[in-house]
């Protein structure tokens, strides 16, 4: 956090020097529909699988620092936190005896990376790559049974795991409102990536891993965005 503050400074800094650059600033707000993958995706009909059970929801708040030369060339430095949620996936242990019950996973992550992108149309819209590092924790409580009538068990187990990868995305930025050097837009995109479980914690002694699971990063998201542009500085 400090190098991206850091980052921050030095850009305003050049863009107050002289030098052709405009020093830009956007936060954001990034719902994305992300595909499962076949290590997560617990589906009850493979000829007909429901969207439900083949991708899931995440939401994002992203905050970007960087410049726009005069030629409309963009760099910015990204830092994000997300959530998501996958409502029918599978439990990544094998439990001898046990059902495999759906589980309900919660993935809480962080990510740091930069982008590059080129503005057209007066330099009022622009397209941009980005790559991002991706690290967090993915929770879930699978609720295990096993008998039947008066011999029926259950038994509820509290699994986390630390998940380290790689995310990029290609996107457009299109302004819907501008007032002074702020700005509101929208930015839809496409997503490719996956972050993997690194360990496993809250295994029964019973139990084996059945990971490490991959979980797909690939999907379609539409940003809500607030920019400041620090207008060019020659």
């Amino acid at each position: 956090m400090t190098s991206f503050l850091t980052f921050a400074l030095l850009l305003a800094g050049a863009s107050g020097e002289g030098n052709g650059l405009s020093f830009q600033a956007q936060l954001g707000y990034e719902p994305a529909l992300l595909i499962t993958g076949n290590d997560y995706a617990y589906t009850f009909d493979d000829l007909f699988p429901s969207l439900g059970e083949l991708c899931y929801l995440s939401h994002s708040l992203s905050g970007k620092v960087g410049f726009i030369t005069e030629n409309g060339w963009q760099m910015r430095a990204i830092g994000s936190v997300s959530q998501s949620v996958i409502p029918n996936g599978k439990v990544n242990i094998s439990f001898g005896g046990w059902g495999f019950p759906v589980t309900r996973w919660v993935s809480q992550e962080f990510s740091v990376g930069a982008e590059a992108g080129y503005a057209f149309f007066g330099k009022k819209n622009s397209v941009y790559l980005g790559l991002e590092l991706t690290w967090g924790k993915l929770s879930g409580s699978p609720e295990f049974h096993r008998g039947f009538g008066d011999d029926a068990e259950s038994q509820i187990v509290h699994l986390t795991s630390t998940m380290l990868g790689l995310q990029g995305h290609i996107g457009i930025d299109i302004p819907l409102v501008s007032l002074g050097r702020f700005s509101l837009g929208l930015s839809p995109m496409l997503k490719g990536g996956a972050i993997k479980e690194q360990k496993a914690e809250g295994i029964p002694d019973d139990a084996v891993w059945a990971g490490p699971f991959t979980l797909s990063k690939w999907g379609v998201a539409l940003g809500v965005n607030v920019n400041y542009d620090g207008g060019l500085r020659q």
